[in-house]
C-alpha cells in the first residue's frame, strides 16, 4: 500500500474520494513538494493534471526535491499530467534510492538527478505544448536534457537506471550524463538505459550571436558527455529525427578526458539523425552513432546526414561492432583518429550516399557487406583524411595535430570486403599514399564480376 494518495483536480470523484489529498489547482505545488519531502514514503498520484507551475516550493522555486528512497509513482505517463504551461518545474533528484514511474511531463517538465540509486521507469516528457512547436526553454533557464544527470568532480554516480522512458521535441538532449562546471575528473558506473526513446530531440534555438542552431548540440542520448563511464548498458533504445547525434558518446580530447570501460549499445536505432539541423551548426556531427571505446551489436542507422557511424575508438581494441548495419545515410560506417585493433564482424552498408567505409588504424579487423552503393565515387576510402570531410569542428585543430603525430599509416589489418559492385571500389586518399598496407585488403565480388579476355 502506498504511504499517500494524492488526487489532481480534475480526477475522477472516485478517485479523490479514495485520495488523502486532493490538489487544488492553485497549490499544487506547494502540495508535492511537501509529500515528497518525507523519506522513504511511496507517494501515488492519480490520474488527472497536476498544475506544476501553481504555487512554489518552500524555497520559492517550483523544484520537486524527493528525499532519500522516495517513490513516485503515477497511473500512466498518459494518464498522470504534470503540466507546467508558463515556467519550468524541474524534479530535481538530490538524495540516492529515489524512483519515478509512470507519469507524463509536458511543457516545461525536466527531470534531473545528482544522486545514486536512481531509477525512472514509464516516463514521458515532451517540451511542448502542441505536439508541433518547441517551447523557448532557453529563455527561461534553459534545460540541457528532458532526463538529466549530472556528476560531479572527484565523484562517481552509481547505479541508474531508465527503463522504457521517452523524450519527444525535448528542447536540447532527450538524455544526458554530463558533469555540472567540469570536463573530466568526475564518473558514472553501472548504468542501464533499456527500451527508451528520443523523438526529435533539439529544439534548433541554441545559437550565439544572435544565430539560432548554430552551438546547437542537440543529440537523442548524450551518454555520457563528460566524465568517466564504466559498466553502461543501452539496450533496445531508439533515436530518431535529432537535430545532431542519435547515440553520443563523446570520448576524449584535450582537457577532456573520458575513460569508457564495459559500453554496450546492444539492438539500438537511429534514424534520419542531423536531417533537420542541415548546415546551420558550427561543427557537424549529424551521426547516428558517435563512440569511443565501445562495443555495438546487432545496431542500425538510417538516413542520417553524415555518418551511420562515426567511430573514434580512443583506445586501443576499444571498438567492436557486430551484426551492424546502415541504410541510407551520407557514410554507412567511419572510424577515424587511430582505430587500432578495431574489430568489425559482419557490418552491412546498404544505399550509402557517399562512402561505405571510410577509416584509418592498425591491426584492425574488419568485415564489410556494400551493397547498392549511390555515390559518385569509390564506396572505400583508406588513410590520413586530414580535416574530416564530413565533420567540421574547428575547436578540435589542436586535437587533429595531435592525432597526426601519431601517424596515420595503416599496417596490419585485414579489411574484408564483399560488394555487388562491378567495378573498383577501394582508393587511399592522398596524404597516405604509399603509407597504406594493402596486403590485408580483399574484395570479393558477388555475383562474381565475368572473367576478362
Amino acid at each position: 500500500m502506498p504511504d499517500l494518495v494524492i488526487a489532481a483536480r480534475d480526477s475522477s470523484p472516485a478517485e479523490k474520494a479514495g485520495a488523502d489529498i486532493v490538489c487544488d489547482g492553485r497549490s499544487d505545488v506547494v502540495v508535492l513538494a511537501k509529500a515528497l519531502a518525507v523519506p522513504d514514503c511511496e507517494v501515488v498520484l492519480t490520474a488527472g493534471t497536476f498544475d506544476v507551475n501553481a504555487g512554489t516550493a518552500s524555497d520559492g522555486t517550483r523544484y520537486l526535491r524527493p528525499a532519500a528512497g522516495v517513490t513516485i509513482r503515477g497511473a500512466g505517463p498518459g494518464l498522470t499530467r504534470l503540466m507546467a504551461e508558463r515556467e519550468p518545474c524541474r524534479i530535481a533528484v538530490d538524495a540516492p534510492g529515489v524512483t519515478i514511474a509512470n507519469l507524463g511531463g509536458f511543457g516545461y517538465v525536466g527531470i534531473q538527478d545528482a544522486a545514486d540509486r536512481f531509477c525512472c521507469e514509464d516516463v514521458y516528457l515532451v517540451h511542448s505544448l502542441d505536439g508541433r512547436t518547441y517551447l523557448p526553454f532557453g529563455r527561461k533557464g534553459g534545460c540541457t536534457a528532458a532526463f538529466m544527470v549530472w556528476g560531479r568532480r572527484g565523484r562517481t554516480l552509481r547505479n541508474l537506471t531508465f527503463r522504457r522512458c521517452t523524450a519527444e521535441m525535448s528542447y536540447h538532449h532527450g538524455f544526458s550524463m554530463n558533469l555540472a562546471g567540469a570536463l573530466e575528473g568526475g564518473g558514472f558506473e553501472d548504468v542501464l538505459f533499456d527500451q527508451c526513446h528520443a523523438i526529435s530531440a533539439g529544439s534548433g534555438f541554441e545559437g550565439k550571436n544572435g544565430l539560432p542552431g548554430v552551438r546547437d548540440w542537440s543529440c537523442g542520448f548524450d551518454i555520457p558527455d563528460a566524465g568517466d563511464i564504466e559498466g553502461m548498458t543501452v539496450r533496445d533504445c531508439q533515436a530518431i529525427d535529432c537535430w545532431q547525434d542519435g547515440f553520443h558518446l563523446d570520448g576524449s580530447w584535450n582537457g577532456h578526458r573520458q575513460r569508457a570501460v564495459d559500453v554496450l549499445f546492444e539492438r539500438c536505432r537511429a534514424v534520419a539523425c542531423g536531417q533537420r539541423s542541415g548546415m546551420v551548426p558550427a561543427e557537424l556531427y549529424q551521426s547516428g552513432f558517435y563512440v569511443q571505446s565501445a562495443r555495438l551489436v546487432d545496431c542500425e542507422a538510417e538516413r542520417c546526414r553524415k555518418a551511420g557511424f562515426l567511430c573514434k575508438n580512443q583506445e586501443a581494441s576499444g571498438l567492436s561492432l557486430v551484426d551492424c548495419s546502415d541504410t541510407g545515410s551520407a557514410y554507412s560506417l567511419v572510424v577515424e583518429y587511430g582505430g587500432d585493433r578495431a574489430r568489425v564482424e559482419n557490418f552491412v552498408s546498404n544505399g550509402a550516399t557517399r562512402r561505405a567505409l571510410q577509416m584509418v588504424g592498425n591491426n584492425a579487423d574488419v568485415g564489410i557487406a556494400i551493397v547498392n552503393f549511390a555515390g559518385k565515387g569509390l564506396p572505400v576510402l583508406l588513410g590520413c583524411t586530414e580535416r574530416l570531410e564530413y565533420v567540421d569542428a574547428p575547436s578540435h585543430v589542436e586535437d587533429l595535430k595531435r592525432y597526426r603525430a601519431r601517424g596515420y599509416a595503416m599496417a596490419g589489418n585485414r579489411i574484408a570486403i564483399v560488394t555487388d559492385r562491378p567495378m573498383e571500389v577501394v582508393e587511399v586518399h592522398p596524404p597516405s599514399a604509399n603509407r597504406v598496407d594493402m596486403a590485408g585488403v580483399t574484395v570479393e565480388y558477388y555475383p562474381p564480376r565475368p572473367a576478362m579476355g
